[in-house]
């Protein structure tokens, strides 16, 4: 299947100084819809940056649990912004009551918006991020993650 590419242009959703390294290969939870999702690897309470202005559509920051089981995949706590050309923006497995963020509120590239925590199916601490586009009427399951190649590094 050929991945389709995000049209905007997104800055690095964690602090550049803070970042360990990239992954966009080794999550057995990449394939399908999110095989373009993608893992910035830090410790835990490191700051999450809005990757582009938009206006957050979701929080969830209620649970405090996690860990390396299939079992957890319901238990992250994420963010989705979305942004003015239709594309959106999520980040999972954010720190437990860390968001700084409401739903409806507008936010600019580089805003803190949460802390990296250990919610959800998680084997390491660790941003989980992901651009997609809706294409259905189901905006949780009706979605396919677009291609984000390079980030803008502003730190």
């Amino acid at each position: 299947m050929m991945s389709k590419k995000a049209i905007n242009r997104y800055r690095l959703p964690v602090p550049k100084n803070l970042l360990q390294r990239i992954d966009r290969t080794s999550s057995p939870a990449h394939m399908g819809n999110l095989r373009n999702a993608i893992d910035f690897i830090v410790d835990e309470q490191t700051p999450v940056l809005a990757a582009a202005d938009g206006i957050v559509t979701f929080v969830k920051d209620s649970s405090d649990t996690g860990g390396s089981n299939p079992i957890y995949w319901d238990y992250t706590n994420f963010i989705v912004i979305r942004h003015p050309n239709g594309e959106y923006s999520r980040y999972d497995h954010l720190s437990y009551h860390s968001s700084k963020v409401k739903v409806g509120q507008r936010v600019k590239a580089g805003k803190e918006i949460a802390l990296v925590g250990m919610t959800g199916y998680t084997y390491l601490p660790h941003l989980h991020f992901q651009v997609f586009e809706v294409t259905g009427i189901n905006a949780w399951t009706d979605i396919d993650t677009l291609e984000v190649q390079d980030f803008d590094t502003f730190n």
